[in-house]
């Protein structure tokens, strides 16, 4: 449970640890849950609620989520390991949209093998091209957060198109948290998803991080084991 606490702490200190994000949000008092509100639209197309819950009384939980006046959206993530938990939540009014695993990797533990594909990291000249060329149509590139050295941006290109790319934040905590992965679906399956973790995880090592996590869809668990990856728990997101 330590292990699965602590890779929880690091993604929401990931999240938070943005520096865009940072600039934008601010806390929310809603105790028992941790929240923040998020007003910007870069990773989002509309300002945003999330709210984070570990193993705690659902009922006090939705009660806490209802105190706070809503914005145009709410992200309920939640960390329970009862067997009934989204039927629990869903009984009490929220609405279940998706699931994803914890994962967390022992980044000084694993076997460093070089990438099967050239991955490049952005700069700032970079922002306005990568996110034209995003092959999932969003853009994911903040000027503020290419900036800072503790921060990368990780791309691979196959005929000039950007097909895969994903980026890691590196927190003095000596974490790392794992983001916006992505491989455009004409070039799964070849290699290039696992060619850029095993990328950003060497360089997670060469600056001294320790662990990185990262929430990983279901159907994307098996490529994160493949580079060092051990599912730690199931988390479920839920709206109102």
């Amino acid at each position: 449970m330590d292990a699965i606490y602590t890779a929880w702490q690091a993604t929401i200190a990931g999240y938070m640890g943005v520096p865009f994000v940072q600039q934008v949000a601010t806390p929310l008092a809603c105790a028992p849950a941790y929240g923040v509100r998020v007003a910007y639209q870069v990773d989002s197309p509309t300002p945003c609620d999330d709210f984070y819950i570990a193993n705690c009384d659902p009922n006090a939980a939705v009660a806490a989520l209802k105190s706070v006046t809503p914005i145009a959206n709410q992200y309920i993530t939640v960390l329970d390991d009862r067997l009934d938990c989204v039927a629990t939540y869903t009984a009490l009014g929220l609405h279940h949209a998706y699931s994803e695993v914890l994962m967390a990797c022992d980044v000084r533990q694993r076997i460093r093998t070089a990438p099967a594909y050239d991955v490049h990291r952005a700069t700032r000249a970079d922002v306005q091209e990568w996110n034209a060329l995003d092959p999932e149509e969003v853009t994911w590139l903040h000027p503020l957060n290419v900036f800072v050295q503790n921060m990368g941006h990780y791309a691979v290109f196959i005929d000039g198109q950007l097909v895969a790319r994903g980026r890691s934040l590196r927190m003095a905590s000596g974490d790392s948290y794992v983001s916006m992965i992505y491989t455009a679906p004409a070039y799964r399956r070849r290699g290039i998803a696992t060619a850029l973790m095993q990328h950003i995880l060497n360089e997670d090592y060469d600056v001294g991080v320790q662990v990185s996590v990262l929430l990983a869809a279901q159907s994307a668990v098996a490529l994160y084991q493949k580079v060092g990856y051990q599912a730690l728990a199931t988390t479920h997101v839920f709206t109102p």
